[in-house]
């Protein structure tokens, strides 16, 4: 492909890919979809047409303009009444310039302009959206950018040769300028694109983080939950139990795989059931007490205890509807990018407002286990302000404290009676999310007596009901289950699917423990390869949020401090290293050959063998370098330099007519084939291949009448027009 069409193609692919990403972000009007493409189209047509401007709109440079101004007017009128956010009022209007300058490339200038304005795009793509496919987008503008200002830059040389500005001849077209994108030229440019990559990842990893608020887009599409409001109705569950959206991915740093045991990420909790939903009374939420770490503490005192034995938790939250902050419960310590964090009177974590878009914390939680002393005491004394808000019943029938009596009939201690409600429960009733449409007065005593049937609200509900009867301080929490475990990301994929309901006890000792009475149900199985591939892709998405999107100054600081204390540890062992090799060597010039260390002679003997083989190789490299041909010897004298230099000028006089010579062909190939295209050049270019042949090949020395005659030669060429 010449020069000009590579050219032109990089510069649309360049474009291309900056207008796609727009594209991808869902912002951008159809209309104005279809109009970039039209014009994008209209360009690749170009690329096979003769002379390439037969598809020129017949439109004069006025009108253009003209169509400019209308444009900038309607980016006022978008701005003000239509969309009414300057990012995508400055979208449309940079599309609306792309198109123009699409079809009116006709000036170096028009391209400049154009390559600004898909710059712009995708910047406007960068923050319109945080998919991992702007990752790609991003690579590919890269590529084709570094291929655009290689060959813009190489057409601009060619266009000076052409128009005489070196040598004064007559301007030839562009078009005709071939053979100069060779193998080479291909692979050093890809080359060049794959060190600006890596540049600009060092470049990103290294700049301090800015914000970019007041242009990113704040209008996310908030992924509907439910169950974490102050008032949660019965059944409000199981209506998400179908939905496959993802919610958070969460990681545990410290752990090795999968967690052994069954973890839960609370939400929030409710103390007061009417017999047909929840409330919580303790909703009202304080201020979370900000150390100078960064990190938020629960409790006005910093828990030794979280620190030596607590679940750390890293957690990716989509966009939800909910200000909810989820862990393991019970969270003792919260770390993230937030100016606030509040806390309501059972310990449950929000934000201020619901989050516009994803977010990531670091949660370390506390395990809420059951003391030993709670499993064995059969005399439990509760304090006051438990008893007063968490055995508050609904109006039952005696049948619900004569079915937890019989329940619990052999149990001694309320440890013992919550696990035998909750083994009842497992064991007599089935999952279900059918429970049919009928409205029941009681839907508890409908679940317990009557339908024996539901999920787990139901279950949860039943077992906090039947331990306020016995006694015993029981309230609802609502979260999600773990989900899934992805093998190729060591991390837990939550979906909505996974919203749960369960319990907590009260008990002395142990404070508020986790208990689930709700029985595992049927999953079924997903075809196995697509499964693995949705795990690989999310495991990049995740790697894409964590590395890029939320990426902030914190973990700058972080790697520094890792890259500091790797070079304190290389140092170190240097140090001991340097320090042996100075004993050994004092050993030896003590004459202390029996302390030497046993590995010393064989190490030394094969140092000497690579010492040896390195230079027998650069022996055998010098050798051939001297000869005819040779790598060293091929402008091994100052006559074998001048006639190069004098060659390589003819070969640039001979591509300014539009004669070049191919990577393939000899130099007398290619002064038969000059021959054969310009007679009248033929007279001038072979002398002075036979010379450089001669003298380059041959070995032979130039005298100063031969160079003088060179020197003519390619004068009397520069005069002659083809």
């Amino acid at each position: 492909m010449n020069l000009e069409r590579s050219f032109r193609l990089s510069s649309i692919v360049m474009v291309a890919s900056g207008f796609t990403g727009l594209c991808l972000t869902g912002e951008l009007p159809l209309v104005l979809i279809i109009l970039g493409f039209v014009a994008l189209v209209v360009n690749v047509a170009r690329l096979g047409g003769s002379g390439g401007e037969q598809l020129h709109l017949d439109l004069s440079r006025e009108t253009w303009n003209g169509l400019i101004i209308v444009a900038f007017v309607f980016f006022w009128i978008d701005l003000l009444w239509i969309s009414g956010d300057l990012l995508q009022a400055g979208v449309h209007f940079l599309v609306l310039l792309m198109v123009n300058k699409l079809f009116t490339l006709r000036t170096r200038s028009d391209f400049l302009h154009l390559y600004a304005i898909s710059q712009m795009e995708l910047l406007a793509a960068a923050a319109l959206t945080v998919e991992l496919w702007y990752a790609a987008v991003f690579i590919v503008y890269l590529l084709a950018a570094i291929w655009t200002l290689l060959l813009y830059h190489l057409r601009h040389e060619a266009e000076e040769a052409q128009l005489g500005k070196d040598w004064g001849t007559r301007p030839e077209d562009s078009s005709r300028t071939a053979g100069l994108i060779t193998a080479r030229f291909f692979w050093s440019t890809n080359g060049i694109a794959l060190g600006a990559f890596c540049l600009t990842l060092i470049i990103f990893f290294i700049t301090p983080r800015i914000g970019v608020g007041f242009f990113q887009k704040n209008r996310a599409e908030l992924i509907r939950t439910t169950g974490f409001s102050d008032k949660v109705d019965l059944g409000v569950i199981g209506s998400v139990k179908q939905d496959s959206t993802i919610v958070m991915r969460v990681e545990f740093p410290d752990e090795k795989g999968p967690l052994l045991e069954q973890v839960y990420f609370r939400g929030a909790a409710y103390d007061v059931y009417n017999g047909r939903s929840w409330a919580n009374t303790f909703a009202r939420r304080r201020d979370l007490l900000l150390r100078s770490d960064g990190v938020f503490h629960v409790t006005n005192t910093v828990s030794t205890r979280a620190a030596a034995t607590g679940l750390r938790q890293v957690i990716l939250v989509e966009a939800l509807d909910t200000p909810a902050l989820f862990g393991v419960p019970f969270v003792d310590s919260i770390e993230g990018n937030f100016r606030v964090v509040l806390a309501d009177g059972m310990d449950s974590l929000f934000l201020r407002y619901p989050p516009a878009s994803r977010f990531q914390y670091t949660a370390r939680s506390i395990p809420n286990r059951v003391a030993p002393e709670d499993r064995i005491s059969t005399s439990v004394r509760y304090p006051d302000a438990i008893l007063e808000h968490f055995l508050q019943l609904p109006d039952i029938t005696p049948r619900v404290p004569a079915l937890s009596r019989e329940v619990t009939e052999e149990a001694r201690t309320p440890f013992q009676m919550a696990v035998a409600i909750k083994q009842y429960l497992r064991g007599n009733y089935r999952y279900s999310l059918d429970v049919g449409m009928s409205a029941s007065a009681s839907p508890i005593e409908d679940f317990l007596f009557t339908r024996k049937t539901g999920y787990c609200e139901h279950y949860a509900t039943a077992m906090v009901v039947m331990l306020r009867t016995l006694g015993i301080p029981a309230r609802l929490a609502t979260g999600f289950l773990p989900g899934e475990w992805n093998d190729f990301g060591d991390y837990y994929t939550v979906r909505q699917r996974d919203a749960h309901a369960w319990v907590e006890v009260y008990f002395p000792h142990s404070g508020w423990v986790t208990f689930d009475p709700t029985p595992s149900e049927f999953v079924s199985v997903p075809n196995p390869v697509w499964t693995r591939v949705a795990r690989i892709l999310d495991s990049l998405r995740l790697k894409w949020d964590r590395f890029v999107i939320q990426y902030s100054f914190r973990d700058q600081i972080a790697v520094a401090q890792g890259l500091r204390n790797q070079t304190d540890r290389v140092r170190e062992e240097a140090s001991v290293w340097l320090a042996t090799v100075r004993r050994w060597v004092t050993e030896l010039r003590a004459g202390v050959v029996g302390h030497t260390p046993p590995y010393l002679w064989p190490l030394l003997g094969l140092v000497a063998v690579c010492a040896g083989l390195v230079g027998l190789y650069c022996l055998v490299r010098n050798r051939g370098a001297l000869k005819p041909g040779g790598r060293s010897s091929r402008l091994q004298s100052a006559e074998q330099r001048t006639i190069v230099r004098l060659y390589s000028q003819m070969l640039r006089l001979l591509t300014a007519r539009g004669i070049s010579r191919t990577v393939s062909s000899t130099p007398l190939e290619f002064a038969r084939s000059v021959a054969q295209e310009w007679s009248m050049a033929s007279r001038f270019v072979d002398p002075v291949t036979q010379l450089y042949c001669r003298v380059r090949f041959g070995q032979k020395a130039l005298s100063p009448s031969e160079l003088q005659q060179a020197k003519e030669l390619l004068a009397g060429l520069r005069t002659v027009r083809r």
